[in-house]
């Protein structure tokens, strides 16, 4: 298995954005048998990614 494909899959992905707007894809999921962009808000990514220290 090559990750250079899933990489070029990601990459696309992020230029043609098959999401609504203020969505993104974050990777692939499978539904109903068949590959689709995993689509999340874009404020909901950026808050899993970062951690916040909380005073």
């Amino acid at each position: 298995m090559s990750n250079s494909k899933s990489d070029k899959d990601n990459n696309s992905l992020k230029e043609n954005n098959p999401c609504w707007k203020g969505y993104e894809p974050v990777g692939m999921k499978e539904k109903d048998g068949k590959e689709v962009p995993n689509c999340v808000p874009k404020n909901d990514s950026s808050k899993s990614s970062s951690s916040k220290k909380i005073s």
